[in-house]
């Protein structure tokens, strides 16, 4: 079917528009039906408002693009679901997020009824704030199995946290711009730094997107902290840091390869996602939103992406299951349980996750919901997340897991040195271990 001329379309408009009543004569039909019914009406709707308790969700889903509308889709779905409770937002954007919830816990509180936290706040606010609710009722009531990577939302049998969103680290590459190119995507370091140097065309192409401004905050440690796995390094043991050993010293090397080789230098992180959404960066390492943040900046960029395992031997990436967690101190915590159990329910999880392009379940969800499994066989791009070997970040950051904002500010505020000119990562990090040793004897 072809679309209307231009004549056509005018003529079809105009008649539309004959036929809508004007303003004043809606006032005019609002004044017939009687002001005494209409302020009845507007009364009653401001007392069933009124009524109902208000549930504050600490997030900052509310500010992530191609996010946001499943989230608020679920909202209002739970709160026409009932009438007890309306359901509300609170919170701040990823960068700032961890520190504004820890303030509040030291006072002795948070402010929401339900919080999503990232997983080393989640373990803050279960281990060391003791704040969380356990769900097991939730989880009895569903009749559900939560999924391995649950455990360290675990303490004394209890659980105090279900997925709201599970996201693991791979490769996003850009097909067309890979096969332009005659290239596949890399499977070794030497091969990846290779391979986007090869990509990379300043200023018009960029070989990777890599979070690489300190102004960016959580946001660029939550990239970097994968680095210390491409030689099966960790951040730390127990209290002891390991931020200048050999291992994590060469995976700070790979990511300054790749910095050096492709990165948009000193650019911040929403303006690179900008540049790849525009086609024109070849690869991103990131989590599946990834592709959600894509994909709703630029829809025709979508066809074109597919992502790869991580390029090293052991293909460990971290997996960051992001929980929903129902605050004990809260006034209203049948209602946090009501909410948390609501978006657990098959049929309202598999609508975030389609919506939101969400593919690790917090169960095993494509056993309860055919949508859903139809859903995960039509996704070419959700291949190199699956061939991901999932660690938990908690395995990697051994006691600082407690204080992993603390660590990052520590590790990025001494790696922007190594990325001058002449800089070094075995100085940047050796300066950086005596810090993070000070901090040890204060956990």
């Amino acid at each position: 079917m072809t679309d209307k001329t231009e004549p056509q379309k005018a003529a079809a408009t105009t008649a539309l528009e004959s036929l809508k009543p004007t303003r004043r004569q809606l006032l005019a039909g609002a004044a017939a039906l009687g002001s005494g019914a209409l302020a009845t009406s507007l009364t009653g709707r401001r007392a069933r408002a009124a009524d109902r308790k208000v549930l504050k969700v600490m997030s900052w889903e509310q500010f992530q693009p191609g996010e946001k509308d499943g989230w608020n889709a679920l909202f209002d779905k739970f709160n026409q679901s009932q009438t007890e409770y309306m359901v509300e937002w609170t919170g701040w954007p990823a960068g700032q997020y961890i520190s504004n919830v820890v303030i509040q816990a030291q006072a002795g509180g948070i402010d929401a009824d339900v919080l999503m936290a990232m997983p080393d706040l989640a373990a803050q606010v279960i281990r060391k704030f003791k704040l969380a609710e356990p769900l097991d009722s939730v989880v009895s009531d569903l009749g559900i199995t939560p999924s391995g990577g649950h455990d360290f939302l675990r303490q004394d049998g209890k659980l105090y946290g279900l997925s709201a969103i599970d996201v693991n680290f791979a490769l996003v590459y850009n097909k067309a711009l890979f096969a332009k190119a005659g290239l596949e995507p890399a499977t070794d370091q030497d091969g990846w730094v290779k391979t986007t140097a090869e990509l990379t065309h300043r200023p018009e192409q960029f070989g990777i997107a890599l979070t690489n401004n300190i102004s960016d905050g959580g946001e660029w440690w939550f990239q970097l902290q994968n680095f210390c796995l491409p030689y099966d390094g960790m951040w730390a043991q127990g209290k002891t840091p390991l931020a200048n050993s050999p291992e994590t010293i060469k995976g700070l090397e790979l990511w300054k390869a790749l910095y050096e080789a492709g990165v948009p230098q000193g650019t911040a992180q929403s303006a690179i996602m900008k540049l790849a959404a525009d086609g024109r960066v070849a690869q991103a390492w990131g989590v599946n939103p990834t592709v959600v943040v894509l994909r709703a900046t630029n829809p025709d960029i979508y066809p074109d992406l597919l992502s790869a395992a991580p390029p090293w031997p052991s293909k460990r990436s971290l997996d960051r299951i992001h929980p929903l967690m129902a605050m004990k101190t809260s006034k209203n915590l049948d209602g946090a349980l009501a909410f948390i159990k609501f978006a657990m329910e098959p049929d309202n999880m598999a609508a975030l996750m389609e919506q939101n392009l969400y593919v690790i379940p917090p169960y095993d969800l494509a056993a309860k919901s055919e949508s859903f499994k139809k859903f995960l066989a039509d996704k070419p791009w959700v291949t190199g997340f699956q061939e991901a070997k999932q660690v938990s970040p908690i395995d990697v950051m051994g006691d600082f897991a407690y204080v992993d904002d603390q660590f990052g500010r520590i590790i990025m505020q001494n790696f922007q040195r190594a990325l001058q000119p002449g800089g070094s990562v075995k100085d940047a990090m050796d300066a950086a271990q005596k810090q993070l040793e000070a901090l040890s004897a204060k956990l």
